[in-house]
């Protein structure tokens, strides 16, 4: 049998997939939680009995954009509601070092609500496509995100590490790499909707330590 994956493409917009590539790209980099994840190119032709069977086709490909974010599907888990209990198990630094990756990539979606924690025995993250909010307001997200109450539980010596590394990985040459690794056909005109430039300049904001500690 083979595996599943968890696609987003044309349907979901270029500022979508592109931030889910370079905050996957990151967060494995720092050391996170993520399911195993690559960029794929799928030919239209395997739409052919979708289209047959159920009509419309989602346009998660096109003719002028075939590639994909494809996120490995988890086995055996689930969405986490209530993190006292069903995260009770994983180390709090771990939490809280999540809970710092979202406040640098400015991700306001991971709520109470809407958690994109995955558990079954380990913790994963999924779902960054709105990272890079314009709009990121810190009470909100220290006020909304799922794990406001595990942000404490790591020592500042380890908090300015992780956020000394991250800032080291998005002020050096890391991010142009990860860009380059996307095809011309999210860059050239997904930098329209999220210019390089911008992605820069909100990393490198955010992981500036006085911001962060």
């Amino acid at each position: 049998m083979g595996r599943v994956r968890w696609c987003k493409g044309n349907h979901t917009g270029l500022r979508s997939v592109i931030s889910e590539w370079i905050c996957a790209r990151l967060a494995r980099q720092l050391g996170l939680p993520v399911p195993d994840f690559s960029i794929m190119k799928l030919d239209l032709e395997l739409f052919t009995d979708w289209r047959r069977d159920r009509g419309t086709v989602p346009e998660i490909v096109t003719e002028s954009n075939q590639y994909v974010f494809a996120s490995l599907n988890v086995e055996d888990c689930k969405d986490v509601l209530r993190p006292s209990s069903e995260l009770a198990h994983i180390d709090g630094t771990l939490l809280a070092k999540i809970y710092l990756f979202d406040r640098i990539i400015r991700n306001t979606d991971r709520t109470d609500y809407n958690s994109n924690l995955l558990v079954n025995g380990k913790v994963y993250i999924i779902d960054h496509n709105n990272a890079f909010d314009p709009a990121f307001s810190e009470e909100a997200f220290s006020g909304e995100h799922i794990l406001r109450g595990y942000r404490d539980l790591i020592s500042d010596e380890e908090k300015a590490d992780f956020v000394r590394s991250a800032a080291e990985l998005c002020g050096g040459t890391f991010i142009d790499e990860v860009w380059s690794e996307m095809p011309e056909e999210w860059t050239d005109a997904g930098s329209v909707v999220l210019p390089l430039s911008s992605i820069r300049k909100s990393l490198e904001e955010s992981t500036h330590v006085g911001n962060v500690l």
